[in-house]
């Protein structure tokens, strides 16, 4: 809603700066003095007009790319994106890149279902759900793919297609568990399910 009103501001802004333009333009048609006047006005105007315009389009990417995600990253805290990006480096530190977006979507996937908690913190630390966090390695310094890759998950990409659980086939301590799951994709060593 608020960016409506934004808009509707930088639409006036564009036609009282238009229409000054044209004044300027057409009021020193009479002198070669005006005319240089109104030049220099018309430059200046005309660019305020066009970084007003570039401003209201890149404001409308933004909302739209937020309705079609219906995920922002405004949602989260600095504190959410800070637990999220060592949970993403205690997970999968030795993974490819998108392996690490998929591991952060799995817990904001967690905290829009009402099976889970409903925040990054809480999700992270639930009772038996990660092993970084009872082996401690939730606590290590989360590199800066690690932020990354939280900060997109956060904005809304899921290359898990929308699973709540991952494992690493090869390390798992409890594949019963997961064999009870709908495998969803397979990114690097991690299985994604449902």
């Amino acid at each position: 809603m608020q960016h409506l009103r934004w808009r509707g501001v930088s639409l006036l802004l564009i036609i009282f700066l238009l229409t000054n333009t044209f004044m300027f333009f057409f009021s020193g048609v009479g002198s070669s003095r005006a005319a240089a006047a109104s030049i220099e006005n018309e430059d200046v105007v005309t660019g305020i007009g066009l970084m007003l315009l570039l401003l209201i389009f890149a404001d409308n990417d933004k909302s739209s790319a937020e309705n079609l995600n219906n995920i922002s990253v405004d949602r989260f805290s600095t504190e959410d994106i800070n637990i999220l990006a060592k949970a993403v480096h205690a997970e999968a530190r030795g993974e490819i890149y998108m392996g690490k977006v998929a591991v952060a979507a799995v817990i904001i996937n967690r905290v829009y279902h009402p099976s889970f908690p409903n925040t990054i913190k809480e999700v992270v630390y639930q009772s038996g759900q990660f092993t970084s966090v009872e082996n401690g390695q939730i606590n290590l310094s989360p590199s800066s793919d690690s932020y990354k890759a939280a900060y997109e998950a956060a904005e809304g990409n899921d290359p898990s297609r929308g699973s709540l659980y991952f494992y690493n086939p090869d390390k798992s301590k409890n594949p019963e568990f997961f064999a009870k799951r709908k495998k969803v994709v397979k990114i690097g060593n991690h299985v994604f399910l449902k």
